[in-house]
């Protein structure tokens, strides 16, 4: 930089200015003369202060002569203090004449204050010389002096406005001279403990800190000459060996630092904090150019900073040399060199400050107070050397986190070496690594090229700073590389890799400047961490960073720097996913670092610090960080060689293959998982869990190969593998190592990693292994493994370890019933709300391996905790539980059966659950097994879980009747005051028989369902029909042969009667004849006439129709039978529920003493606001529903409107992109869609085929086809739905519209007017169409508004008639959930995630929120619950994903983690899991969130409340027999 100027370094060290005439003479005349004059001009000035007269010396060769009597008076010893004083007192008061002159300054430097300064500042230097064998007192006095010159001095150049350039020159070479005499010599202690060069000691850190802010204001004022510049810069490599040098190096670079990014980057850059004293350090009015100026010189004013860890520099300067020349001993041994590791890590951590400023990397001021303490600080704490010198020490191997040490691999070895350190290590190192690693870049911040330049060189040189390299690294010999030792910006230039002044092959470790050099490693890696998308570096800065990595990352006993491996994984966690070229290389490598730190037979970090331990805790979190970027790469890359590092002609190649560190990563991975005690830690390990075992069985589907599984050790195991019958099932029943497999007992290690049948056997059982040991206390890390669990009971592994699914089946049993079982005190809302995490799990891993409930044990299992869920206890206690709780106080009664006690039956229990959401999702799993199990997807798809039929639907189905508008022919009865059964009598017409036929549609908790009943009296079958049975059978033909005919007479009693004798008794009843008296005989007889002319008659006409009979036909028509006609209408909803036992009168009778409705209720049909309330309930649907709105950002964009623009063409977007959407669920068309598609207005209906208007797809779009108004993609499991839209612009125009015409409203809200669902409504409403969901009204009034006719639009707030449990109560958080795409990942920082907010409402946000909330504090409120998965594609063709949201007492969901890198083959199925798992957390915590069928029962309870029809029993039959009106 300054070649061709020259150094003033030596007129300043030979320069005689500060020489007096008087110094010729004997010392004795010299002191007289002093003594005397200067005490008589003295005490004239102290006259001419009080009398107001001036001086006496009135020309200018009185003021020389005095002068020349006053410089000899400064170099006078210090035994003449008060001389010495005086002559100080002279000076100050003839300064003056250059600010404001005093009376007693004489007239000649009143006249002309240059030159006589310039005089009396070369005289003042003799302050400044050391007096040799002074005592401690004198030198504190002499000290005292000093700083009062310097601090007149200061003000001088301060106020002064006459100052010329040559004064100025003079001023600062007075300044250099004084540092020079004070800092050159090195510090010496003498016998008595008092340095001889004491004086250096107490005026050090004052000398410097004038003259670097005399320098800067010279700057200000009149900028030095460059050899001044030069003259300094030599100057300071005399001085390195104090450590106020590097403090008041670094205090001028910070603050230049500061103004120098304020006026390069703009007042919004991260600034630079100053502390009070720093920020009045730089003038405000000095110039931006000077202020550049000053920066780089002053930057590299101390020359290399990396050498002042080779002692052998520092030491090689003319004094040291001077001073052990007679002596014959080495300079690089002087003690006073102890203290440069210690200098050299204060230079690298103020190198390192600066690298993040550009960076954008806040700074805490503490930290740059700790950096910037006095050096007295740290003086004393300096030990007695070692006996070997510092370069030739072996090396103790220690990683201090805070004053700590990981333990020795080999004891041994450490035993013999000495332990004694020279400095001990600063005690903020890691933290401060801790903070900067934890800090964001800016988005502006400059390339890493740029840096590099600046400060590469010195990194570079530093992170190899003592260290053996191996032959194919090495360099030329230092003489041949002296040249190198000048500036950073001039070394990077020249392109070289040579790294390192030493070559001696028997130089071993030197760790004594491992904090350095760990400074060093680490700024690099922010560096290259701080890499843009597109950006390149250049290959050499590649080149010298990964040999430097390799040296760093060493694990080796002879060659592991623990302060260097703990800096590179603090400040390495992006480093394998900002696409560095080649940074595959150091894969190995990071591998044995990261094993050494992670793994259970890893140095241990010992602490001896209180705060050590959060240290130890983020050191495995950023090894855990590396570790999770290093997943995918195996099964990425796979055959793909890893070129070696090391590899030169003279060493053999070694060849490592990505797919050979597949089962290091997959054994590390579980290691860590086992050794994890941090919640956070954990929870990233378990996410890395699901994507390796997720990646490795899709890859293993994709390549279409079928492994085996190895024999296991049980034999029920190797038998379930091929046979998955339901005999085999029985099998693994009776199997003894179900039993036996203890969680405490499962091996870690894995006998086969290699496949996905081994690794999710192995994680499965660790993670339930852990569960149950160490996370079911932790509501974060238990919610993680079952997440965990739930996304490993999805994956699709051939063939099933079905012994293993059955193992984790009973362990979340085990879970839950731990859970159930603990005291009522540790009962809270996490720990229900775990319980019911545990239950969702469950159902998944029951929906997913079905066949698990053939068997017989499993089901029991499960069955029991259901049933422990529902009621608080289970029946019968089963010999393996474990977890009775016998205190009073516990939750549950499972502790009161004993295993031999007989079950208690469901009527005799008391039903205590542990809370009401347990309870809920009890009732669910149980709801599930019945209903799913087995049977999903229903026949309908998986799509919609309710029956697709409604009331509609099945009236166009009767058979040909025309039915009023003005009532229903449905009855609805109500069941337990929870399901509404719509019975209808009409048969449909695919019924052909004539049997009694109802259709019974089903409203219940979980969901609507359709079955159509007949009444048969002979079995069904195919060669039968009901008609047959039905049909006049006809007359059998009559037989020729009809038998003998007997003429028989017929009697009513036995002839034996007549035989028997009357008795008295029988005489009692007298004969008519014995009766009658001659008045009544007339009578008699008259009616005896009349009696045998009827007989007569009779015998007459049964003659003739006897003749009759003879000739009419046979058989006869008139007389023939014939069978009744066959009945066609049945009052079958009265045999229904009677055929159902719902007709008891029990049933019929309303509780006493309660407001609970009887058992049976009838509801009224004749109130048209019926149907209205059961559309309601109709669009509960009985799962989850969250809709992910997915985002496609090009490079540098930030405005909504070119983000929406992005999905119009395929050709706008990356093919991954679409490969993605397609990955997220399946296309569905929304008018035909029976499920969830983004917005309420448009869910759970299908539009009738009448109604569709038939038109084309967009074809060769971005994804915009998916914005919910034709068409989303679409996915759903037993528990939830999910749906994936891609706004566009289209949407946004819409929503802008809509702003437009409503005039300040916002497109979150449209203000549509709409009457209470409680008022009557004023017209007849339609045919039963339960198709028109809640919102469908105001669809209808605002659909002239749409620029689609598909559009959704949101519906107005509803006023529900229960106020006392208000909407919010029932439908939870509304969590919004982003995807979005990334081009260039630094734009996530500028996404614009609350002008999207109006492009993504689902109709659900007005459930949420409360007519009193304003739109600006909802939006803000929506914005804050927003969470968006960043993702960017990287050049190697994995992804990159970031995770943004704000978390509250639950942390953020997995199997995404911030920072992961994930493959293209699961890319879509883990954001989906993610997806879902946040919504589902979210609804965890919220308290307003209400499972779907507990909404649905109490819509169902409002409805019984408002429509109950109240009669008594007679007219509760009566209304039975009645036909419904048609």
């Amino acid at each position: 930089m300054y070649a061709e100027w020259a150094s003033l370094q030596d007129d300043i060290q030979c320069d005689k200015a500060n020489q007096s005439v008087l110094h010729k003479f004997p010392p004795v005349v010299g002191r007289d003369v002093a003594f005397t004059v200067v005490k008589h001009i003295a005490s004239s000035i102290n006259l001419a202060a009080n009398n107001s007269e001036p001086s006496n010396l009135n020309t200018d060769k009185d003021v020389k002569w005095a002068m020349e009597v006053l410089c000899f008076g400064l170099s006078l010893p210090l035994s003449e203090h008060e001389t010495i004083k005086e002559c100080v007192l002279v000076y100050f008061e003839w300064l003056s004449a250059c600010t404001t002159p005093k009376v007693c300054v004489p007239r000649p430097v009143k006249e002309n204050p240059n030159p006589y300064a310039q005089d009396m500042i070369h005289h003042l230097l003799n302050l400044f010389v050391p007096r040799p064998g002074s005592g401690v007192d004198l030198v504190k006095r002499q000290a005292l002096l000093c700083h009062r010159v310097l601090r007149c001095i200061e003000e001088v150049a301060e106020k002064s406005n006459v100052l010329t350039r040559d004064t100025w020159e003079t001023l600062l070479r007075f300044l250099l001279a004084a540092n020079d005499s004070l800092l050159s010599p090195p510090t010496e202690k003498d016998d008595t403990g008092l340095s001889s060069y004491d004086i250096g000691d107490h005026l050090c850190e004052r000398v410097l800190s004038v003259l670097f802010e005399m320098w800067l204001l010279a700057c200000h004022k009149c900028f030095p000459s460059p050899s001044l510049w030069k003259t300094f810069r030599n100057m300071c490599v005399n001085w390195r060996h104090h450590e106020a040098l590097v403090t008041q190096w670094h205090k001028v670079n910070h603050n230049l630092t500061s103004r120098l990014l304020k006026i390069m980057y703009g007042a919004n850059y991260p600034e630079l904090q100053l502390n009070e004293t720093e920020s009045q350090f730089i003038s405000p009015d000095m110039t931006d150019d000077c202020v550049a100026q000053c920066w780089f010189r002053v930057l590299h004013i101390i020359q290399n900073p990396v050498d002042l860890c080779h002692p052998e520099i520092i030491g090689g300067t003319p004094k040291f040399l001077q001073l052990h020349s007679g002596e014959g001993l080495d300079p690089t041994q002087h003690e006073c060199l102890q203290k440069l590791p210690y200098i050299f890590y204060k230079a690298m951590r103020g190198i390192s400050i600066l690298i993040n400023a550009f960076l954008g990397i806040s700074q805490s001021l503490k930290a740059e107070e700790e950096l910037t303490q006095p050096p007295s600080s740290n003086r004393h704490s300096v030990t007695v050397p070692p006996v070997t010198p510092p370069g030739q020490r072996k090396s103790t191997r220690p990683m201090s986190v805070l004053a700590g040490t990981l333990s020795q691999k080999g004891s041994s070895k450490s035993s013999s070496v000495t332990t004694k350190s020279a400095v001990p290590p600063p005690t903020n190192f890691p933290g401060q690594l801790l903070l900067d690693s934890r800090q964001p870049l800016a988005p502006t911040r400059p390339r890493c090229n740029s840096v590099l330049h600046m400060y590469g060189a010195w990194l570079f040189d530093a992170a190899l700073a003592r260290v053996r390299l191996l032959p194919c690294h090495r360099g030329p010999t230092v003489n041949a590389r002296a040249d190198r030792r000048t500036n950073s910006f001039t070394d990077t230039r020249q392109g070289s890799i040579s790294l390192d002044y030493h070559s001696d092959l028997s130089l071993s470790v030197d760790n004594t400047y491992e904090t350095g050099r760990a400074e060093a490693l680490g700024a690099l890696c922010r560096i290259f961490c701080a890499h843009k998308t597109g950006e390149e570096i250049l290959p050499v800065y590649y080149s010298r960073f990964y040999i430097a990595m390799y040296y760093g990352l060493q694990t080796s006993d002879d060659s592991l720097s623990g302060q260097v491996l703990a800096s590179i994984l603090f400040n390495s966690c992006d480093l394998l996913r900002v696409d560095l070229d080649g940074v595959q290389v150091l894969v190995p490598y990071i591998l044995d670092a990261l094993q050494l730190i992670l793994s259970d037979q890893s140095p241990r970090l010992k602490l001896s610090d209180s705060n050590v331990d959060c240290h130890n805790v983020e050191l495995r979190r950023s090894c855990i960080q590396l570790l999770l970027s290093l997943l995918c790469l195996p099964l990425h890359f796979k055959d793909l060689e890893i070129n070696d590092i090391v590899s030169s002609p003279d060493t053999p190649v070694q060849s490592i293959t990505f797919l050979s560190v597949k089962k290091k990563i997959m054994e590390l991975l579980l290691k860590a998982l086992y050794n994890a005690k941090d919640s956070t830690n954990t929870q990233m390990l378990l996410g890395g869990l699901m994507l390796i075992v997720q990646d490795l069985a899709m890859c293993e589907a994709m390549d279409q190969t079928t492994l085996q599984p190895h024999q296991h050790d049980t034999s029920g195991e190797s038998d379930s593998h091929g046979d998955t019958s339901r005999t085999s099932m029985n099998s693994m029943s009776s199997d003894s190592s179900y039993h036996e497999s203890s969680y405490h007992r499962l091996p870690l290690t894995s006998q086969d990693l290699e496949t996905a049948y081994g690794l999710f056997g192995d994680a499965t059982a660790l993670v339930c292994h852990r569960l149950m040991a160490s996370w079911k206390t932790d509501l974060n890390t238990a919610l993680a493994a079952m997440e965990l669990l739930g996304g490993l009971a999805k994956v699709k592994i051939n063939p099933a370890n079905l012994l293993m699914c059955k193992r984790t089946v009973k362990w979340i049993c085990e879970f839950i019933v731990y859970q159930c079982s603990r005291p009522a005190p540790s009962h809270s809302r996490d720990l229900h709300s775990m319980i019911v995490a545990a239950f969702k799990c469950l159902t998944l891993w029951l929906v997913e391996h079905s066949r698990l409930m053939y068997d017989k044990e499993c089901l029991i299992n499960v069955l029991e905790v259901v049933e422990l869920g529902i009621s608080g206890s289970k029946s019968q206690k089963g010999t393996t539980d474990n977890h009775s709780v016998s205190s009073k106080d516990s939750k549950t009664v499972t502790s009161q059966n004993r295993a031999s006690d007989p079950p208690k039956f469901k009527g005799d229990k008391q039903l205590m659950p542990a809370s009401m959401r347990v309870k809920d999702a009890a009732e669910s799993v149980l709801t599930c097994i019945i209903q799913h199990v087995g049977a999903f997807p229903p026949p309908c798809g998986p799509e919609s879980l309710f029956s697709l039929l409604d009331e509609k639907s099945l009236l166009k189905y009767c058979k040909g009747v025309g039915f009023s508008e003005q009532a229903s022919p449905f009855r609805y009865f109500v069941l337990e005051n929870s399901i509404i059964v719509g019975l209808l009598e009409q048969p449909l017409g695919n019924v052909e028989d004539p049997l009694p036929n109802v259709t019974a549609l089903i409203r219940g908790p979980f969901g609507r369902h359709a079955w159509t009943m007949q009444l048969r009296h002979s079995p069904r079958n195919k060669n039968v029909n009901s008609k047959s049975h039905l049909g006049d059978p006809g007359r059998p033909l009559p037989m020729e042969n009809v038998g003998i005919h007997h003429n028989v007479k017929h009697r009513h009693f036995p002839e034996t009667v007549d035989k028997i004798p009357l008795t008295q008794a029988d005489k009692s009843i007298p004969t008519l004849e014995s009766l009658v008296t001659e008045k009544e005989r007339a009578n008699l007889t008259k009616l005896k006439s009349f009696i045998e002319k009827q007989v007569q008659f009779e015998n007459q006409v049964s003659s003739r129709s006897k003749q009759d009979l003879t000739k009419s036909k046979f058989p006869n028509p008139e007389t023939e039978c014939k069978p009744p006609k066959v009945t066609q209408e049945f009052q079958t909803a009265r045999l229904f529920l009677s055929h159902y036992g719902f007709l008891s009168l029990e049933s019929l009778k309303e509780p006493k003493n309660s407001s609970i409705p009887p058992a049976l209720v009838m509801l009224d049909t004749t109130n048209s606001a019926l149907f209205t309330d059961l559309e309601s309930l109709d669009t509960v649907t009985a799962r989850d529903n969250d809709t992910v709105h997915i985002f496609y950002v090009k490079s540098g964009q930030k405005l909504p409107q070119e983000i929406l623009d992005n999905v119009t063409s395929r050709n706008n977007v990356q093919p991954q992109f679409l490969e993605f959407l397609h990955s997220l669920g399946w296309p569905v068309d929304i008018r035909k869609h029976a499920g969830w598609t983004g917005h309420i207005s448009t869910s759970w209906k299908i539009t009738e085929p009448d109604d569709l208007d038939e038109g084309e797809f967009q074809l060769g779009t971005g994804g915009c086809i998916y914005d919910g108004r034709q068409q989303v993609l679409y996915w759903a499991d037993v528990s939830s739905e999910v749906a994936f839209v891609v706004p566009s612009i289209e949407t946004y125009n819409t929503k802008m519209l809509s702003v437009d015409s409503s005039g300040d409203r916002s497109p979150l809200f449209p203000h549509h007017p709409v009457d209470k669902m409680t008022s009557e409504p004023t017209h007849k409403p339609k045919s039963l169409s339960l198709e028109r969901t809640l919102t469908s009204e105001v669809g209808d009034r605002v659909r002239g508004d749409r620029e689609s006719p598909s559009s959704p639009q949101e519906p107005p707030p509803v006023r529900f008639r229960n106020q006392r449990r208000q909407p919010a109560h029932m439908i939870g958080p509304d969590t919004k959930m982003f995807v979005v795409w990334l081009e260039n990942f630094e734009d996530h920082d500028n996404f614009p995630t609350g002008e999207l907010l109006g492009v993504t409402s689902t109709g659900i946000e007005h459930f949420v929120t409360t007519s009193t909330s304003s739109t600006s504090s909802t939006q803000k409120l929506q914005e804050k619950d927003t969470f968006i998965i960043f993702i960017h594609a990287l050049t190697n063709g994995l992804f990159r994903i970031h995770m943004q949201g704000q978390t509250n007492r639950v942390s953020m969901a997995i199997p995404l983690v911030d920072g992961m890198v994930v493959s293209r083959r699961v890319l879509g199925t883990m954001v989906r899991q993610t997806s879902i798992n946040i919504c589902r957390r979210k609804r965890l915590e919220s308290e307003l969130y209400q499972p779907p069928h507990v909404r649905r029962k109490h819509r169902i309870q409002e409805i019984v409340k408002n429509y109950h029809l109240k009669m008594s029993e007679p007219e509760f039959y009566t209304a039975l027999f009645q036909d419904v009106p048609k």
